[in-house]
């Protein structure tokens, strides 16, 4: 079975949208071949969706869950705000009005998807207070310095005393120069 069009998957994204009442429903829908583990996202302020095409090609009567499951995000986010739970009350209702089980994660088999790696160390600075954190993953959100959301730049070394030591060394204004280039 072949996957559908990334435009047939698009209009899915709308049919669904109408279906929850949702007024904008303008969406992207896109495969995305850089996606190891993971089914699909959701990008809500952007109004996106990214799915793994090698791993829904393995599952394909998955497809549908993991499109609704992304797609609820986004309605959840036009329909009640930024500020709501990802899976909390109103992404599960919205799953349960399309008919599918409200399951965070899905259970196709992946171990023989994922790649060696480099690893990497990332630096993160808040652009609105310049908090910084290092760490070996990026996470997004609040800045727990200031609270302001999503306001993130980011810079990757690679992993051990060296990557540590020069993205230590960089200023504030090196870090957002770098980042809008």
């Amino acid at each position: 079975m072949s996957l559908p069009s990334a435009d047939e998957l698009r209009q899915r994204a709308s049919e669904l949208l109408q279906q929850w009442r949702v007024n904008d429903t303008a969406i992207a829908v896109r495969w995305n071949r850089r996606l190891t583990t993971t089914a699909g996202r959701a990008f809500p302020i952007g109004g996106r969706v990214e799915l793994n095409p090698r791993l829904l090609a393995r599952a394909p009567e998955q497809l549908e869950m993991v499109l609704v499951h992304e797609v609820a995000h986004i309605a959840v986010h036009r329909l009640f705000g930024p500020n709501v739970p990802a899976h909390g009350r109103h992404w599960r209702s919205l799953m349960a009005h399309a008919g599918q089980p409200p399951a965070v994660t899905h259970d196709i088999p992946v171990h023989d998807l994922r790649r060696s790696r480099r690893r990497w160390l990332y630096l993160r600075l808040c652009d609105a207070c310049s908090a910084r954190a290092i760490g070996d993953t990026v996470s997004h959100g609040r800045c727990a310095a200031c609270g302001v959301r999503e306001r993130f730049l980011v810079l990757r070394a690679p992993a051990g005393a060296r990557g540590r030591a020069a993205l230590m060394r960089l200023t504030a204004a090196d870090i957002r120069s770098r980042c809008r280039r």
